[in-house]
């Protein structure tokens, strides 16, 4: 797997740590809310420095116009 894959998946579980750091939050469950931001803003800050690794990598090859 890919770093750039690899980020996209980390964004991904971050965004939903995120929602559910936010529905959990007003209904007073603090504990598991900011348990879920802080896991959240690590994840963000992992797929960030993935990101940036893979900045260079080649996309997936082409296929060739002749198989089908």
């Amino acid at each position: 797997m890919s770093d750039g894959k690899m980020a996209v998946i980390f964004f991904e579980i971050g965004l939903v740590l995120t929602l559910v750091s936010c529905v959990l939050g007003p209904f007073g469950i603090s504990g598991w809310a900011i348990a879920c931001a802080v896991t959240a803003c690590f994840l963000a800050c992992a797929g960030l420095f993935l990101a940036v690794s893979s900045w260079k990598e080649t996309d997936d090859p082409p296929e060739e116009e002749g198989r089908k």
